[in-house]
C-alpha cells in the first residue's frame, strides 16, 4: 500500500509537469487529432515513467540491513510506534489520501447507476448506422455515452440535425473511452489539480472535434454557433458523457474561426523528450529514493497498525494484553509477542506462515526487512552487554572492522552465520558468537508472506570506544566512525568530529558506499569508503 501511495505522488509530479508542457505549447494549435493523442500519450507516460528506472552507483542503506555494531547505524527507518506515540505527517496525508480513492469511487460508481438509470427503459430510436437515440422527456441538455445519444424530446421533435451530427461525432472518435480513462485516472488523482485540468483540455478537444464534424457537414456556422448560445443554459449532469455544452463556448467558437496551425507546430512534442528524461533521473536520485522509503515505510506502518487493531484478531489481544504492562520488555518476550502478528499478517495475505514449506530461497532485498524484536534500541543493547572484547586483542593492539553475515529465517531464527571480513582469529569469532546467540528475528517479508532474508552487519572493534569500553558507554547516542572514510551530511563534506555530534535520532538515512563505487562518487578521497548521512529535517 505504501509503494502505491509513492507511486500516486510520482504520477501527480508527472501529469502536472506534462501539463504545463501541452498548456504552454500545444493547447492553442488547431491539430486536434493530434492533440488528443498527445494528451493522451502524457497520461500514459505518466503512469510508466515511475516504473523506469536507470542504474546508479547507490549504497546499501541502513534499512536495508547495514548496521555497525558498537554504534549501531540502523537509522534510515525508524518504525513510527517507536519514535512517537501519535500519527506522522506522512501517515496522515496518506489517511487523507485514502479517504478520498474511496470517496470519488463511490461518486464514480453512483455517476455510472444514475447514467444507465436514465437510458434504460425510456423511448428508443435506432439509426441506420447502429447509434441509440434516447428520447427524455423534460429540459435534459444532449450528450452520447458510448453508442447512445441522450436528447430531450423537444430538441428531437424540433429535427435539429446538427445536435446529432455533433454526438455522433462524440462516438464516431471514441471520446467516452476517453473521458472514462480520465474519471478513472482522477480516482487516483483526486488531489492533483493537473489531472483535473487535463481532463479539461481533453474535453475541449472533444468538442472541437465534434464542431469541426458538423461544420464539416455543410451546416451554416452561424446558425450552429447560435444554436449553442442557446443551449449554453443546460444542464451538466453527468461527468462521465460528453456533453453538447460541456467545456468553454467562447473557446469553441474561437476555434471554429481561428486560422489553421502550421503543421510544422507539432515537432514541439520532441520537447517531451528531455522532460521525460528529467523526471526519471529525478526519481533515481539518492534524497528521492530516501524520501519514497520513508513515505513507503510510514504508509504501511499506518495499515498494519489498523490490522493489529482489528477486534479479534491475535495481534489485537497481544497489544491488549500487552497494554498495562512494561514496554520495554525483554528480547524473548518481544520475540513471542510478534509470533502471533506475524501469523496474522501472513493470513491476511492468503497464507499460512507456520505451514508455509520453506524452499530454501534467500532473498537479498525484499519490501519489508528483518527487525530485532523491540526495534534497533533493543538491538543496540543487546550487542552493547553481550560483546566481549577478547584479551587477546587487546594485548595486541588489534583493533578494526569485521563484517558479518547471516540469514533470518521466515521463522525469524538467525542462522548460517559467517565473518565475511576478517580482522583477527578472535574478533572475528566474537562477532560471530554474539550475532548467532541472538534471539528470533521478525522476520522479513515478501509480497505478504514471510521469506528468509540475507542480512549484514558491519562490526567495528575500537579499544579507544570500542564494545563494552567505557568511552563507548558515556557516548550515549551519537556516533563513531572511522578517521579515514570519507563522511557527507546533507550533501556538505564533514569531519569525524562532526559527524560524532549528530545524535542517532536526528539521522533520517545512512548510505555507505565502497571501494570503486566510492572513488567515482567521490574521488581518491573517498578510496576508503564513504557514508552519506541525511537528517531529518
Amino acid at each position: 500500500m505504501g509503494m502505491f501511495f509513492i507511486y500516486s505522488i510520482k504520477v501527480a509530479i508527472c501529469l502536472a509537469v506534462f501539463y504545463l508542457f501541452y498548456k504552454l505549447l500545444l493547447s492553442r494549435d488547431t491539430f486536434h487529432s493530434f492533440n488528443r493523442v498527445v494528451l493522451l500519450t502524457l497520461m500514459l507516460m505518466s503512469l510508466l515513467l515511475p516504473f523506469v528506472s536507470i542504474p546508479v552507483n547507490k549504497s546499501t542503506p541502513v534499512y536495508d540491513g547495514i548496521v555497525q555494531l558498537g554504534h549501531l547505524m540502523a537509522v534510515g527507518l525508524v518504525s513510527s510506534d517507536e519514535e512517537q506515540s501519535g500519527m506522522t505527517l506522512i501517515q496522515v496525508l496518506f489517511l487523507i489520501y485514502m479517504i478520498g480513492v474511496a470517496v470519488f469511487f463511490v461518486n464514480e460508481i453512483c455517476s455510472l447507476v444514475r447514467l444507465y438509470r436514465l437510458i434504460t427503459g425510456k423511448d428508443r430510436v435506432r439509426t441506420d448506422d447502429g447509434v441509440n437515440i434516447i428520447v427524455i422527456d423534460g429540459d435534459i441538455a444532449p450528450f452520447s455515452w458510448f453508442n447512445n445519444i441522450v436528447i430531450s424530446r423537444s430538441d428531437y421533435e424540433s429535427g435539429r440535425r446538427e445536435i446529432i451530427i455533433h454526438e455522433k461525432a462524440h462516438i464516431a472518435h471514441g471520446h467516452s473511452y476517453d473521458i472514462m480513462l480520465c474519471n478513472l485516472l482522477l480516482i487516483f488523482q483526486w488531489f492533483n489539480p493537473a489531472a483535473w485540468l487535463l481532463r479539461r483540455e481533453l474535453q475541449n478537444i472533444h468538442e472541437y472535434q465534434a464542431d469541426e464534424a458538423v461544420i464539416l457537414s455543410g451546416a451554416d456556422a452561424a446558425e450552429y454557433q447560435l444554436l449553442l448560445i442557446r443551449k449554453a443554459v443546460g444542464e451538466q449532469l453527468f461527468s462521465m458523457a460528453n456533453n453538447l455544452n460541456h467545456n468553454s463556448l467562447k473557446k469553441r467558437i474561437n476555434m471554429m474561426i481561428v486560422k489553421k496551425s502550421n503543421p510544422w507546430n507539432r515537432i514541439k512534442i520532441l520537447m517531451t523528450v528531455p522532460i521525460a528524461a528529467v523526471a526519471v533521473v529525478a526519481f533515481a536520485t539518492p534524497k528521492a529514493e530516501s524520501l519514497s522509503k520513508e513515505i513507503e515505510h510510514d504508509s504501511n506502518a499506518l495499515v498494519n497498525s489498523v490490522v493489529r487493531s482489528m477486534p479479534g484478531t491475535a495481534e489485537h489481544l497481544a497489544m491488549s494484553a500487552g497494554e498495562a504492562g512494561d514496554t520495554d520488555m525483554p528480547a524473548e518476550a518481544a520475540a513471542t509477542e510478534t509470533a502471533a502478528a506475524d501469523s496474522l499478517r501472513g493470513r491476511v495475505a492468503g497464507i499460512t506462515v507456520g505451514a508455509s514449506k520453506d524452499d530454501g530461497r534467500v532473498f537479498n532485498v525484499v519490501e519489508e526487512q528483518p527487525r530485532y524484536p523491540g526495534g534497533t534500541n533493543a538491538l543496540m543493547a543487546y550487542l552493547r552487554d553481550n560483546i566481549k572484547y577478547p584479551a587477546e586483542a587487546v594485548k595486541a593492539g588489534i583493533q578494526g572492522r569485521v563484517i558479518v553475515q547471516f540469514v533470518v529465517g521466515k521463522d525469524g531464527t538467525v542462522r548460517d552465520v559467517k565473518s565475511i571480513r576478517n580482522i583477527s582469529p578472535e574478533l572475528d569469532a566474537e562477532a560471530v558468537r554474539v550475532v548467532a546467540a541472538m534471539p528470533k528475528w521478525v522476520p522479513g517479508y515478501q509480497s505478504g508472506e514471510a521469506v528468509n532474508v540475507r542480512y549484514t552487519l558491519p562490526v567495528d572493534f575500537r579499544m579507544d570506544g570500542g564494545p563494552g569500553s567505557e568511552s563507548q558507554k558515556a557516548a550515549g547516542s551519537n556516533i563513531a566512525f572511522s578517521d579515514d572514510v570519507y563522511y557527507v551530511v546533507d550533501g556538505v563534506h564533514v569531519s569525524t568530529a562532526e559527524l560524532k555530534k549528530i545524535s542517532v535520532d536526528k539521522i533520517n538515512s545512512i548510505e555507505v558506499f565502497k571501494d570503486k563505487c566510492a572513488v567515482e562518487k567521490f574521488g581518491e578521497q573517498a578510496k576508503n569508503g564513504a557514508i552519506v548521512v541525511s537528517t531529518k529535517k
